[in-house]
């Protein structure tokens, strides 16, 4: 099995051709440009950077709040014998979000589940990107979609009030992290549907001027 390996950011994402696949296949392209940007294109990217940076420490945080948690509860629970359920109440916001901002990340640098049957079938590079494009299209779509009736719900949360159980929290903290995380998703799966752009103008240049 042949892997192809690119960065994307600070992470790699690999490319797994079978050995059934006697052609090259143009490497997936994630949200973040390989090439060195210019212009507005360069504040763009370091603005995604700084937010980049904002949803790790984000991820990092609530991952070591919820294993703090989990700890205490156990304590808690098993030797103090006196469990809190409001622990759980926190556990379960700082899992939502940890869900939510892993999805948007993981489509950043293009973790996602994704399969490879198109360059099995197709010999076409230019066909290939195209149908790449249209994936990351409808990706987008679909995104936007279930992103607008997450944030329906989230200001319906929100609107009616509603606290949690044993913390008398606003339900709007757990609702929100779903509005990030498909905002997070769009947004990146523009960005990759833009870089797919590029390299189908590109692969149409090239085919151009081999005929």
């Amino acid at each position: 099995m042949t892997v192809q390996k690119h960065t994307a950011g600070d992470s790699s994402v690999y490319n797994f051709d079978p050995d059934l696949s006697d052609h090259p296949a143009p490497p997936h392209l994630s949200a973040i440009p390989e090439d060195e940007p210019q212009g507005i294109e360069r504040l763009l990217v370091k603005f995604e950077q700084v937010l980049d940076g904002i949803f790790r420490v984000l991820m990092i945080m609530t991952g070591l709040g919820l294993s703090f948690l989990m700890f205490g509860q156990i304590i808690m629970r098993y030797v103090i014998e006196s469990p809190f359920a409001g622990i759980e109440e926190a556990a379960v916001l700082l899992g939502v979000w940890i869900y939510f901002l892993g999805m948007g990340y993981a489509t950043r640098v293009r973790e996602h589940i994704h399969g490879g049957i198109v360059s099995l079938i197709i010999t076409d590079p230019y066909k290939i990107n195209m149908i790449r494009f249209a994936g990351s299209i409808i990706s987008m779509t679909a995104a936007c979609i279930f992103g607008y009736f997450a944030f329906k719900y989230a200001l319906f949360v929100i609107d009616k009030g509603r606290m949690s159980i044993n913390l008398q929290w606003p339900r709007g903290l757990w609702s929100s992290s779903m509005i990030v995380g498909f905002s997070m998703m769009a947004g990146y799966f523009l960005l990759e549907a833009i870089n797919e752009f590029r390299a189908l103008r590109k692969s149409r240049q090239a085919r151009y001027h081999q005929e």
